[in-house]
């Protein structure tokens, strides 16, 4: 009964560890997800009149911002 127990913990710790390796990866891939929506956003911005839009698009590609702002709706009027 002992030996069930141990392994039950030993698959546990195992589990742990895979976790605690894999959330810096997915929130990275999420990240870079969040960067390539404002670049793609940016681009695809109308430029004739420059707006709030396009400023906060363009800012955000070029400082890393970008990884929260691409998942940001920014209307232009």
């Amino acid at each position: 009964m002992w030996q069930l127990d141990l392994l039950l913990t030993i698959n546990k710790q195992r589990m742990k560890t895979k976790l605690i390796l894999l959330a810096p990866m997915i929130l990275g891939a999420i990240l870079l997800f969040g960067e390539l929506r404002c670049i793609y956003k940016m681009c695809t911005c109308n430029w004739e009149p420059i707006g709030k839009a396009e400023i906060v698009y363009t800012v955000g590609t070029f400082t890393g911002v970008g990884a929260v702002i691409g998942y940001i709706p920014i209307e232009d009027q």
